[in-house]
């Protein structure tokens, strides 16, 4: 009779060994041989794959018992109705292990180490805006790299993000706290979707400076550091606990509630999970860098103080429920889409009155809010802009300032579009003429269904504009309304926005207008409002 257990990448490798020295009593349940097969598989996989219609022939491999390294991940399958009724018995903690900031020591030194307490959305802020490790003396390791992990597919990566984002520490994330969502969203830029992943890539360097040089910040478990740390590698790591405070990893037992799972399989269920509580097995996880489900380090002989480990976090945090957690996944995995913007923004005159909030004119204020925008998307949008009033480009009323293309990219001269957009936004939205709205926005529109970009991409146009229509020589709004509608196309979907500012701006018109293809307008009284709709529009929820 065999027991089909599937672990967790990370302790698998001890629950192999704890099966196969169990095994050598050749144990007997109701007089047959038991036997324990351990198969890694990601936790998040798991989760997503069971199903109660599991059968002997399916590609799927059979568990009987699931040890994830996080009761997360239960509660995500038990969000699944049909799931649910699998997952019901109640699981048990084996072991535990803190989340931490995994850091190559050289470069947790340089920050000042292990006397001063490093945070994730200080260096994220700090890899957002370009800066270089020549700030720590050490220009050598080149740009500042960090790692974040996909919160979908692995724990660690989730808990980092839930204690990055929840800055309160109440369990939700609020609109307000979205920005620290963001800018750890932006700032990642080493690549793996898993702590697994990262980790085996560091165990290859064979250099140590070529390995500083792609390295950075990663989440993982302080058993997995461990694990790491004592094979001894080219570029040892430290096992960080952060100033935003730290979640843990329970290493669950589950035994499902299955069809296939019968009373056979369950009595050996049983009396192997009795071993695992056993001293022997308690020691053998330890050696491996593991807790004791009480948090206890007597069996942890495997944790390297010199490395940051052992000590317990002064800041840990509770996980939330199953809803705010997947809200705020839900805000991540948004924030990676990809945009395809075009920005047209009002250069008249009347732009260059006093704002509405008396913090400048209104021009500077769009200017600001238009600069920290840009920061709100992936690297690879494509984002351009124009400008409009009347009469800009002969009898046009719009032109354009920067050509659509992706932000992390160059203009065909060199300049790095980022560079460009910001230039742009200072230099050329110089104040003058009336406001030319409908042949602008007709004129935009038509751009982007001619730019059209497919892949996922949220297609979007924005206008801005502070007044109404003034121009008496272009069309009207009817004919505006009449060949916006003629032209869309329901194959090549675009989200249009205008963000009307102030108090010259006619919302009724603006509405009206955007009613023709599906899109929307919004009153905006300062820049942070101007900024909470990009926002609010990147996440797909309403401002």
């Amino acid at each position: 009779m065999e027991l089909a257990i599937a672990a967790s990448p990370d302790q698998a490798p001890v629950v192999e060994k704890l099966a196969a020295k169990w095994q050598e009593d050749a144990p007997e349940i109701d007089g047959r041989c038991a036997e324990v097969s351990v198969r890694a598989a990601q936790s998040a996989e798991v989760a997503q794959s069971l199903t109660p219609n599991w059968k002997a022939d399916s590609d799927v491999p059979r568990v009987d018992v699931w040890m994830p390294d996080s009761s997360i991940w239960i509660k995500s399958a038990a969000a699944r109705p049909d799931v649910k009724p699998m997952v019901s018995n109640t699981p048990t903690v084996v072991a535990k292990s803190p989340v931490v900031m995994a850091l190559p020591k050289p470069m947790a030194e340089a920050q000042g180490w292990p006397d001063k307490v490093i945070s994730w959305a200080e260096l994220a802020k700090t890899r957002v805006a370009g800066t270089t490790w020549a700030r720590f003396k050490h220009p050598e390791w080149q740009q500042i790299k960090i790692g974040i992990g996909d919160p979908r597919a692995s724990f660690p990566a989730l808990g980092t993000l839930l204690s990055v984002a929840d800055t309160d520490g109440d369990n939700s994330v609020t609109e307000a706290e979205l920005s620290n969502a963001l800018v750890l969203a932006r700032a990642s830029t080493v690549e793996a979707a898993t702590s697994d992943t990262f980790l085996a890539r560091m165990r290859q360097v064979t250099n140590a400076q070529a390995g500083l040089i792609n390295a950075g910040p990663f989440p993982a478990t302080e058993a997995q550091v461990a694990a790491y740390d004592n094979a001894k590698p080219k570029v040892p790591l430290v096992a960080i606990n952060p100033e935003e405070g730290t979640v843990f990893a329970d290493y669950q037992y589950q035994v499902l509630k299955a069809d296939w799972v019968d009373s056979v399989r369950q009595k050996v269920a049983a009396e192997f999970l009795r071993y695992l509580q056993s001293e022997d097995s308690k020691k053998a996880y330890g050696a491996a860098g593991f807790r004791d489900a009480q948090l206890s380090t007597q069996y942890a002989v495997g944790l390297d103080t010199d490395l940051g480990m052992g000590s317990l976090p002064s800041a840990a945090r509770d996980l939330p429920d199953i809803k705010s957690i997947s809200q705020t996944v839900g805000y991540w995995t948004a924030l990676q889409r990809k945009a395809n913007l075009l920005a047209v923004i009002d250069s008249s005159g009347s732009m260059a009155d006093p704002a509405p909030d008396g913090n400048g004119t209104r021009m500077q204020v769009v200017q600001q809010a238009c600069l920290r925008a840009t920061a709100l998307f992936n690297p690879q949008s494509n984002v351009g802009t124009w400008r409009f009033s009347t009469e800009l480009d002969g009898d046009k009323d719009y032109q354009e300032m920067v050509p659509i293309g992706p932000v992390g990219g160059q203009l065909p001269d060199g300049t790095p579009r980022k560079d460009a957009l910001e230039a742009s936004i200072y230099n050329k939205l110089v104040p003058e003429g009336a406001t030319g709205l409908y042949d602008t926005l007709l004129a935009a529109y038509k751009f982007m269904q001619n730019h059209w970009q497919a892949d996922n991409r949220l297609n979007l146009l924005v206008m801005m504009t502070d007044g109404e229509n003034q121009d008496p020589n272009g069309i009207t709004q009817q004919q505006l309304i009449q060949q916006l509608r003629a032209v869309a196309n329901p194959d090549k979907p675009i989200q249009v926005l205008i963000i009307g500012y102030g108090p010259d701006a006619n919302l009724g018109e603006l509405t009206t207008i955007t009613k023709a293809v599906g899109g929307q307008a919004y009153p905006a009284r300062t820049g942070a409002d101007i900024e909470k709709v990009f926002l609010a529009t990147l996440i797909g929820r309403e401002s």
